[in-house]
């Protein structure tokens, strides 16, 4: 990776350590069908990173779009245990001080294509 991206990457580690807290992204896959159980198999994989919680302004909030509770997760490029921090997508789930959120919306910070965080829009 460039060393403008490692630059880049370092400085949003090192504020989401000052400043957020630990946060779980949870990416569940849905598998095959089961039929002894009725029911469909899934696979729930945990990515422990560092995050930062923001409320939206009033003026931002629609109604369908934001609503009211939704709340801004700003999330780290880096894994607590190492490596590159997954894209969130809108099938997982974000737990963040005690509380589990559903993404609503990612926003990927990129700096010549390359992700160096995550702002997602997050619902109860």
């Amino acid at each position: 990776m460039s060393e403008f991206y490692d630059e880049a990457a370092a400085v949003v580690t090192e504020a989401l350590a000052e400043y957020g807290a630990p946060l779980t992204i949870r990416k569940i896959v849905a598998g095959e069908y089961d039929t002894d159980t009725g029911g469909m198999s899934q696979t729930i994989t945990d990515h422990v990173t560092v995050g930062l919680r923001e409320s939206y302004r009033l003026q931002d909030i629609d109604g369908s779009t934001i609503k009211r509770n939704d709340v801004k997760l700003l999330i780290g490029p880096a894994l607590t245990a190492g490596g590159q921090t997954p894209a969130p997508t809108t099938q997982d789930k974000i737990i963040f001080d005690g509380s589990t959120y559903t993404v609503q919306n990612v926003d990927p910070w990129n700096y010549a294509g390359v992700s160096v965080g995550f702002s997602v829009q997050a619902r109860k």
